[in-house]
């Protein structure tokens, strides 16, 4: 007797799609095949080193890369030598920016004819406030007799930060100021590498006070060395924060917030902004990552690229405008 083969064949075919479907699975995407550089174009000490070792230790430790990933400082020149830093490896993944928002505004500025349009958005990580530091003993005694003192002289108070006039840190003083009705085209302000150099000026009785973000000054605040007289947040953070009044508080409703993330060299590939957007999604989950987060009063933000670029590009508009109403722009 002979047996009919017909129902081999649907058998047959089905092998002949999975063996297809075998062949078909997506290779593995883009990763690093040469020495890779997280930017960072603040000296250690601030936020930004902080979250760029952060993510370094992160992509390690986890075995998200296979060569060596440094952090290299190029710090100096308000930012715009680690600008020019990524704009001669345009092209190459392996390289990465930590970006606050001082790169948003450093073209309308003129301290840099290149700014984050110059780079590639891969993804944002978390948003941050800011305070006014003094020291204890110091000239400036709260919030309160540092706007009647500017009301009365604009110029009689130093205000010391990391990068040029009219970025982030800057903004984060003169935007409240401006609300108070404080003239604030005549402050005074000296330029450092890094907050934490500012803060050190204000211990040593060489500047009047310091605009740094709050993780930066937790340390000295607890120590007694500094004082923090003002917060951008809408309400009173906790720890050393308790005690320090909010703009709001002190009559000026103001309240404000910046950024973090990273951008990429221009011209990477969506292959290669999709590897390092990975690495920052898998960061952003992480439980140690989240102990950073609240031990530095950051706020958990984390952005694709996608929402990352609309953020930013939203964040200019509004900063050029702000910065041509106060007479920053150039």
């Amino acid at each position: 007797m002979v047996r009919s083969m017909k129902p081999l064949a649907p058998v047959c075919f089905a092998l002949a799609l999975l063996a297809g479907a075998a062949h078909a699975q997506p290779q593995p995407g883009w990763k690093p095949a040469r020495a890779a550089e997280i930017v960072s174009p603040a000296a250690p000490g601030g936020s930004v080193d902080v979250m760029s070792r952060a993510i370094k230790r992160f992509a390690e430790e986890n075995r998200l890369i296979d060569v060596p990933f440094n952090v290299v400082y190029k710090t100096g020149a308000s930012g715009s030598i680690a600008l020019e830093y990524m704009a001669q490896n345009a092209g190459r993944g392996e390289f990465v920016f930590a970006s606050s928002h001082t790169f948003l505004t450093i073209r309308e500025t003129g301290d840099s004819k290149l700014d984050y349009r110059d780079l590639t958005p891969v993804g944002l990580l978390f948003k941050e406030f800011h305070v006014i530091a003094v020291k204890p003993d110091g000239p400036v005694a709260d919030g309160r007799a540092l706007i009647d003192k500017l009301r009365k002289d604009p110029s009689s108070v130093s205000f010391g930060f990391f990068g040029n006039p009219g970025n982030h840190l800057h903004l984060g003083a003169a935007i409240p100021l401006k609300a108070a009705g404080v003239d604030i085209r005549k402050l005074t302000t000296v330029q450092y590498r890094s907050g934490p150099e500012a803060l050190t000026a204000v211990m040593g009785g060489h500047l009047d006070a310091a605009l740094v973000t709050l993780s930066v000054a937790q340390a000295l605040a607890d120590a007694g060395k500094i004082k923090v007289i003002t917060q951008t947040s809408p309400t009173r953070r906790g720890g050393y924060l308790a005690a320090v009044p909010t703009w709001k508080e002190l009559g000026v409703n103001v309240e404000y917030a910046t950024a973090q993330g990273v951008l990429g060299a221009k011209g990477m590939t969506a292959e290669q902004v999709g590897y390092w957007e990975g690495v920052l999604a898998k960061l952003s989950q992480d439980a140690e990552w989240k102990k950073l987060l609240a031990r530095s009063y950051w706020e958990p933000a984390y952005m694709t690229a996608a929402e990352m670029k609309a953020y930013y590009d939203a964040e200019h508009s509004k900063l050029k405008a702000i910065l041509a109403e106060l007479g920053l722009a150039k």
